[in-house]
Parts: structure tokens; sequence; C-alpha cells
């Protein structure tokens, strides 16, 4: 019998959906366990962050803008009580253009804890804003307030604000450090942000074909009116009998779209041990490294899907830039016991190229 596989849907502001955000800004907390996008990331491990340099682009030398992070505890491995997996991407179009499926600029990150550790309670949260605000990164170390990272970088003038690289020190300092340092002042800033658009991820399983309503349903709203208008409006019908009449049945592509209207904005599909959604026909999925930490194999977790690119504003470039049909990450089968954060494995495929006229 197939294991259920979870959906995550955007929770957030995203007036193109009608979407309205729908919490409250402390849930996005790292002492609440959210899953989210964008935003700072709401780190598990307050203690041992990764070092800017493991979420720099090998390619341009710029520091990754965080994508998003699932909580996905492990229920069969005591030092996993609480996990969660971080994602990161490069956002220089450039970096994407160049690289091949398996060098895209990505990073996926891997924490966990018992469920008795230094930061955290034993027992659960409580929904409220005022319980424990003292659980923070910030208690344990310095962070860049303008992306979240673990900051090295201290402001060598006021000394009270550190920074992951000197791209985000400028950053701040021409947006309002500036005008505020001075030896022994006090830092008011975040004055600039590199993020993306924030929000929770909701999770709900995903529906069967006999739950569905039979009718048909209005998927314009996800359309970019500009291109299926635009682009098109000038090649006459003759050429696009012809152009229909030579493409080749793609039986991936066809499961794809058929799956994934069910629920046509989901943004993640979490079905850790089972099988992914494959988006492409002619380009398999690699098998995965073996994990780096213990050697176990690594088995599929999530897949990112297309529908994020457009809540965030990404893939708009027609050739080359960010984009993805998924982001397939595969991460250790053991949850095995760990320090901080440890590299986890990812593909990235696209949707087969078609041969529309240009």
């Amino acid at each position: 019998m197939s294991k259920n596989v979870d959906l995550g849907f955007f929770n957030g502001d995203f007036p193109a959906w009608d979407l309205e955000k729908d919490f409250e800004d402390f849930e996005l907390c790292s002492r609440f366990f959210p899953s989210k996008v964008g935003g700072r990331p709401a780190w598990l491990d307050l203690a041992n962050l990764p070092k800017p340099s493991t979420t720099q682009c090998k390619k341009c030398g710029n520091g990754m803008r965080f994508l998003l992070q699932v909580y996905s505890p492990d229920d069969g491995t005591e030092s996993a009580f609480h996990r969660t997996i971080f994602v990161f991407i490069c956002v220089q179009n450039q970096c994407w253009s160049d690289s091949t499926e398996s060098g895209k600029p990505i990073v996926v990150l891997r924490s966990q804890l018992g469920r008795k550790n230094q930061f955290y309670p034993f027992e659960p949260p409580v929904d409220r804003p005022d319980w424990r605000p003292d659980i923070v990164p910030e208690n344990f170390g310095s962070i860049c307030p303008v992306c979240g990272i673990r900051g090295d970088k201290t402001c060598g003038r006021c000394r009270s604000v550190s920074y992951c690289s000197q791209i985000h020190q400028k950053l701040d300092w021409k947006k309002g450090h500036k005008a505020e340092c001075q030896v022994g002042g006090k830092y008011g800033g975040p004055h600039a942000s590199d993020v993306f658009p924030e929000g929770l991820i909701e999770i709900e399983e995903e529906p069967s074909e006999e739950e569905l309503h039979q009718e048909s349903m209005d998927y314009s709203n996800l359309i970019d009116p500009s291109i299926s208008i635009e682009d098109t409006k000038d090649v006459p019908a003759e050429e696009w009998d012809e152009v229909e009449a030579n493409q080749t049945h793609d039986k991936a592509s066809e499961k794809f779209n058929k799956r994934i209207r069910r629920a046509p904005r989901q943004i993640i599909r979490h079905n850790r041990s089972g099988e992914p959604l494959i988006c492409s026909g002619t380009v398999p999925i690699p098998e995965p490294p073996k994990c780096a930490a213990c050697g176990a194999q690594r088995s599929f977790e999530f897949q990112i899907m297309p529908q994020l690119l457009n809540i965030l504003g990404l893939g708009t470039d027609i050739e080359g830039g960010v984009d993805w049909a998924s982001i397939y990450i595969f991460t250790c089968s053991r949850s095995c016991g760990i320090e901080g954060y440890v590299e986890e494995s990812w593909t990235v495929l696209n949707f087969d190229a078609s041969d529309l006229p240009i």
C-alpha cells in the first residue's frame, strides 16, 4: 500500500492568488518549529549554525538566499525528535544559466535534536507570543540582521552588529546603519533586508481522485496573460498544427500535470522514503550519493514545486535564469546523529523542452 503524500501550501500575502497572511508573526520563530518560506531561517540548533561559507554560491561568491524549511521529525529515531530541512538558493540568473542540472546553486542542510536538548523545553510549546521569547539564536552567537545567517563579520566601529558578508554590511550601512554607527553605539536595525517574501507552509494530506469534485476548475489566475497572449498572437494556426503533429507524447509530464491538478497551488510534496513525482520523461533522477556523515543510503524526502517560483517572483526570464520544474530533496535514511547542520543531497529537473515556434 502506497504511503500518503503530504502537500505544503503557502500561507502568506500573495494577491495574485487572493491569499492573505493568516498567522501571527511569533509562529515563525524557532521555538514553534515552523515549516516556512522566505524571511530569515528559523534555526533549529541555535548554537552550531553553519558558517556563512556553507551557503555561499560557489559560482558567483555571493551568499545564497534562504528559500524554505520543512519541519520533519523522525519518530523512529530518538536523536531526531526535532528535525528540520533547510534549503538555500543563489538568486543570480547567470549562476543557473551556466549550470548543469546537478550543478545548480543550491544548498540543503539537515539539523536535528533529541527531545531532551539544551535549547527547547521537553514539553511542547505554548501557542502564545509571550511564551519563552528568550529561545533565540542571538543568545548563542551573532546573526546577520540582513538575512538571518550566522554573522562572523563585526562592525569595526560600533562593535554592536555582525554580518555574514561585506556585501550585507555595505547594504545595511547605506540603508541606515551609517547614521547611527559610533563607538559604543547601539544598533537600531535591521535597516536592509535580503530575503524572499515570508509565509508559513501549511501541511495537508493530498486528496485522492475520489475526493475531488468533478466540476471543472478555473486556473486562469495561475497563467501569466502576457505569455499566453503576447508570445503566441502572431503564430499562424497552420504552424501550430504542424508543431502539435510533430510533438512526442510525454507521459511523465502528463502524469505530473494530472497529479498536481488535485491541488494546483501546492508548493511542496512531502513523501519521505516514498516515490517522487517525476516531471520529465527524458532526464532520470540520478541515484543520490550516500550520507557523508554515516555512509547510509539517502532516500527521497520532498520536492519543491514550480508554483513557488510564481509566489517569489522567480523564473520570469524567457531563457535561462532561476527556474525548476521540481527540486528533489534526498536525506539520510537513518537520520544519523549530528551536531549542528550537515549538507544533504538534491536534484533539479526541468520540464522537457517543447518545439514551440519562436
